[in-house]
């Protein structure tokens, strides 16, 4: 069944009822009552909360029809730049707050037994230009899984090998192993190996092993705010697989692009766990919550709820919220440089085969990134990527590697796969500058908070405000304008 028009698929929690399946098991209401959801409230006091009432000063230039809105930044971390649509000679240095990692600071792990993993990691270093310190040879044992006990040196390699380099993430070159006994290959060496026994609830499958972003969901270097690197698999069978991946990331790159966000409901309701409401099993429709928060219009970006098993023959495909044990279509439809797409799903994270359908196939069918869990995760939505951070992180600037790793709860079970870097955003900013007037167009700004652009002689300051109260309610591309903007330096920050 395929469904080509968003619409919102209403449910009731008093007429659903969630099935027990074997490869899936829907969580009983005494132990979802244990649970503390990352919810809407944790993630909302991180971007936000949106306020009709508050518009930008009306003395700003913005394009009206776009409602501003981006994801938050360290306020002290900033990216300093002109955009190269700049033509005039006289053209100011603009600087923008910081929103995700530079190739200078990902490191790219290799297995040298695996001639795949070497011949990949050889075309994203030169293609990324990874500075070779960044580079990490390994001697990784055969196998879909490791012990613990022969992950150990590895994971000590690779923390020694960093020591003395800017790395803040890692990429993982090779496609198996993927697993370190019953933890992903990626969380084992983002942040530690921790021994799980029943992968439902145990307390290192859940909050015992929460993301260390929940800390500082702003961080722009976790490693060095939060001292874990993020990873992720550059996943493939096969070189010219490994290099469309690859490639289709580098296009995505500060391109700006419209398309469709498709948040499936389908006929799987506990798969579907991510787009639906039931208060018995502690669903709270991240989906609906998330476009409460969506300027469609103003981003460019369309998204809705579809009551549908699949989509196919679809041609702006940017994210994909899939909600089967296996999907069908894939194949058909479009998926634009950059795109997401995942499933929830128990066992997605088998790569390159499972028993379900492996989240590899989202990659060869034309996506950028996916996830899946390696073992049976029960259907926790904390250990599956939120829409509500998911998105707009990647909309406000953040590279993929963060703005997935940022989305879910509890990782440990959960592998991420993709070209980190890629970044449809850019940074989330860009400027350009015409008959002494400086435009500025942001995908950064979050709902509730207020932003300036402010003013100096020299990158050392004193700044001062020239446009004051930006602010929107729901995330959308802005343009503001400042006139007679003959200063040196200006800066947006919150």
């Amino acid at each position: 069944m395929t469904h080509s028009v968003f619409g919102f698929f209403p449910f009731d929690a008093g007429s659903v009822t969630l099935p027990r399946v074997s490869s899936l098991k829907a969580l009983p209401v005494a132990l979802f009552a244990a649970v503390i959801l990352w919810s809407c409230e944790a993630v909302v006091s991180d971007v936000g909360l949106p306020d009709a009432g508050v518009r930008p000063d009306a003395g700003v230039g913005i394009d009206a029809s776009v409602e501003a809105d981006a994801g938050a930044a360290d306020a002290g971390d900033v990216d300093a730049g002109v955009d190269a649509g700049m033509k005039d000679a006289g053209a100011p240095l603009v600087i923008f707050p910081r929103t995700g990692i530079t190739a200078a600071e990902l490191g790219v792990l290799v297995n040298d037994d695996d001639p795949l993993s070497v011949s990949i990691a050889a075309y994203y270093v030169a293609a990324r230009r990874i500075p070779p310190a960044n580079v990490v040879h390994l001697h990784v044992p055969a196998g879909t899984t490791l012990t613990a006990v022969a992950f150990a040196p590895l994971k000590t390699q690779v923390d020694a090998a960093f020591l003395s380099t800017p790395v803040q993430a890692m990429a993982i070159t090779w496609t198996t192993p993927f697993a370190v006994e019953n933890m992903s290959i990626t969380s084992a060496f983002a942040m530690g190996f921790r021994a799980i026994a029943d992968t439902c609830t145990d307390p290192n499958s859940q909050g015992a092993s929460s993301n260390p972003y929940l800390r500082t969901p702003g961080s722009t270097r976790p490693f060095s705010d939060l001292g874990f690197r993020p990873a992720m698999v550059i996943a493939a069978t096969t070189q010219q697989q490994a290099q469309d991946l690859i490639d289709r990331g580098l296009a995505s790159d500060d391109t700006w692009p419209g398309g469709s966000a498709y948040l499936m409901s389908t006929s799987d309701g506990v798969r579907s766990a991510r787009c639906v409401f039931n208060a018995m099993y502690g669903y709270t429709n991240e989906c609906q919550t998330f476009l409460n928060t969506w300027d469609a219009a103003g981003s460019g970006i369309d998204a809705g709820i579809v009551s549908a098993d699949s989509i196919s023959n679809m041609t702006d495909v940017l994210f994909y919220v899939q909600g089967l044990a296996s999907v069908p279509n894939i194949t058909t439809n479009t998926f634009l440089p950059g795109a997401i797409a995942d499933h929830l799903t128990s066992y997605g994270g088998q790569i390159p085969v499972s028993g379900q359908m492996s989240a590899i196939e989202f990659l060869r069918g034309g996506a950028t990134g996916s996830f899946g869990t390696v073992v049976e995760p029960c259907a926790y939505t904390q250990k599956f990527p939120n829409p509500i951070v998911l998105i707009p992180r990647y909309f406000g600037g953040a590279t993929l590697i963060e703005a997935y790793w940022k989305s879910v709860a509890w990782p440990a079970e959960g592998i991420f796969l993709g070209e980190p870097l890629a970044r449809p955003f850019g940074q989330g900013f860009r400027s350009s500058y015409a008959n002494s007037t400086l435009t500025i167009e942001t995908t950064a700004m979050a709902p509730g908070r207020t932003y300036v652009i402010e003013a100096a002689d020299s990158p050392a300051g004193p700044f001062t405000v020239v446009v004051g109260n930006l602010t929107v309610t729901r995330y959308t591309r802005s343009r503001f304008t400042v006139p007679n903007a003959t200063r040196a330096v200006y800066r947006f920050r919150e």
